[in-house]
C-alpha cells in the first residue's frame, strides 16, 4: 500500500514482484542448506564408527539408510515432499508460531558451538594461523563484488514483515508493539548472525565459505549436531517466506484481473481498523477520511470501517472468483493448493540443481534483496517526503551494490 500511494499501480507492484522474487530466492537456498547438511550430518553421527574403521569406504556392506543418506539429491526430495510440503499448504503461521522457540534456541545452540569449537580448538584443527592484521580485517580480496549479495541476503528481513505481524495475537496486535516486538528480534538476530560469521572467520579467514560447516573437520560431533540444528532451522523457517510468496502471488493477480473500482475505500477501511485510532499518526499516509471513510469517532466509524470492508469484500468475490468469501489473500481450496504445489516443486527442484548455497545467495541478495532494503525506501521517501541526503545514500549505495553485484553474480554463474 505504501507503494501505491507513492507511486500508484506501478509502486505497489515494484513491492509485490521484488518481494516475490526475493523469497523465491530464499526459498531455494534454504532447500540447499538443507541438502549440504542433513545427510552428511546425521551420516557422520550415525555411521562414524563403521567410517572410521573403513577407509576405502563400506560399498556393497551399506545399508539402504546408509545409502540414502549418501544420495543428497534424494534425500533433500524426501525431506521436502514430507515436511516442507504439508506446511506449505497451510494458510497462515498461526500454528509455526507455537515452533518459534525452536528455531531460536536452535540457533543459540549452533551459535555456542560456533564459540566453543574456535576457544577449544580440538587438535589444532580449527582455528588457523592467519596473515597480518591488515590482510585479515583490512584487505580487500578478489571476489568482494561477487559475494555482495550474501552479505545484503542475511540482512534483508522486509519481506516477511507483514506476516510477521499478523501472526501476533489479535490482544497485542498494535503498532506500538509490533515496534518493540521487531526492535528486539532484529537486535537478538543480528547479534547471532554477527557472533557466527565472525568466530567462523576468525577460525578460517581467507578460507571460509557461505556454507559455513562444510570448512570444518568432518569428525567433529558437534559440527555434526550444528549441520542438524540448522536443518531444523531451515525447515521450520521455510514456510514464512513461501506464505509471503504466494500471497504476493495472489496480490498480483487481484490486481491484473477483477480489480473493483472501490478497492482503495476497503484498503482505508482495513487500515483504520487494524491500526485503530491510537496510531493513525504512524500511518497518516493512509488517511481513511481521503476515502470518505471519515465521520463520527469512537465505536462508530469503527462499525463503519468493518461494514465497509465486508461490503467491499462481497463485491471483491464477485469479480475475482479464486478468493475465498470475505478473504483478499485467500485461494479457493483447489487454487490454493495447486499454487502452493507449483511453487514448492520449482524450488525444489531448482535447489537440488543449484551448483551451490554461495551463487544463489550473491544473486539474490544483489538482484532482488537491494530493491527491497535500499532502492525502494529511497524511491518512496523522494516521493512521500521529498529529497533527503540520508536517502539519496541510501539509493546510490544500493543501486550500486546492486548493479555491479548482479552483473558478477550472473558472471559467476554461467
Amino acid at each position: 500500500d505504501l507503494g501505491r500511494v507513492a507511486y500508484g499501480t506501478a509502486g505497489r507492484l515494484a513491492v509485490l514482484i521484488s518481494k516475490t522474487l526475493y523469497s523465491f530466492g530464499c526459498l531455494v537456498a534454504y532447500i540447499i542448506v538443507v541438502k549440504d547438511n542433513f545427510g552428511s550430518g546425521l551420516r557422520h553421527l550415525i555411521y562414524r564408527d563403521d567410517e572410521d574403521g573403513d577407509e576405502g569406504g563400506r560399498g556393497d556392506n551399506a545399508s539402504w539408510f546408509e545409502t540414502l543418506l549418501e544420495s543428497e539429491d534424494l534425500l533433500t526430495f524426501i525431506l521436502s515432499t514430507g515436511i516442507i510440503l504439508p506446511l506449505c499448504l497451510m494458510r497462515d503461521m498461526t500454528t509455526l508460531s507455537n515452533f518459534s522457540i525452536v528455531s531460536v534456541f536452535a540457533m543459540v545452540a549452533i551459535t555456542i558451538i560456533v564459540v566453543l569449537l574456535f576457544v577449544i580448538n580440538p587438535r589444532g584443527e580449527v582455528r588457523m594461523d592467519g596473515g597480518t592484521t591488515y590482510e585479515n580485517w583490512f584487505e580487500v580480496r578478489p571476489g568482494l563484488l561477487e559475494s555482495l549479495g550474501t552479505f545484503v541476503f542475511t540482512f534483508v528481513s522486509q519481506h516477511t514483515v507483514h506476516l510477521a505481524y499478523e501472526s501476533l495475537d489479535s490482544s497485542v496486535r498494535t503498532v506500538s508493539n509490533w515496534k518493540k516486538v521487531s526492535l528486539f528480534s532484529i537486535l537478538i538476530s543480528t547479534s547471532v548472525s554477527l557472533s557466527v560469521g565472525l568466530f567462523v572467520y576468525m577460525s578460517f579467514w581467507e578460507k571460509t565459505e557461505s556454507d559455513i560447516f562444510q570448512v570444518y573437520p568432518s569428525d567433529l560431533y558437534s559440527i555434526d549436531v550444528a549441520k542438524l540444528l540448522l536443518c531444523c532451522t531451515m525447515l521450520l523457517t521455510f514456510p514464512l517466506p513461501f506464505f509471503t510468496m504466494r500471497e504476493m502471488i495472489v496480490l498480483v493477480l487481484n490486481d491484473c484481473f477483477g480489480q473493483d473500482d472501490e478497492s482503495e475505500e476497503m484498503r482505508a477501511a482495513l487500515l483504520a481498523e487494524e491500526f485503530g485510532e491510537g496510531d493513525l499518526e504512524d500511518t497518516s499516509f493512509f488517511d481513511p477520511t481521503r476515502s470518505g471513510m471519515g465521520g463520527d469517532s469512537g465505536g462508530a466509524n469503527s462499525s463503519n470501517n468493518v461494514h465497509a470492508a465486508a461490503r467491499i469484500g462481497a463485491r471483491s468475490q464477485q469479480t475475482r472468483p479464486w478468493l475465498k468469501p470475505g478473504e483478499e489473500r485467500q485461494l479457493m481450496f483447489p487454487y490454493h493448493f495447486a499454487l502452493s504445489l507449483l511453487v514448492w516443486a520449482t524450488t525444489t527442484v531448482l535447489a537440488i540443481k543449484s551448483p551451490n548455497l554461495g551463487d544463489v545467495l550473491d544473486l539474490v541478495g544483489c538482484a532482488t534483496g537491494t530493491f527491497i532494503a535500499f532502492i525502494l525506501p529511497a524511491l518512496f521517501s523522494f516521493k512521500l517526503v521529498g529529497y533527503t541526503h540520508l536517502a539519496a545514500v541510501i539509493f546510490i549505495l544500493g543501486g550500486t551494490v546492486g548493479s555491479i553485484g548482479t552483473y558478477f553474480s550472473i558472471m559467476q554463474l554461467l
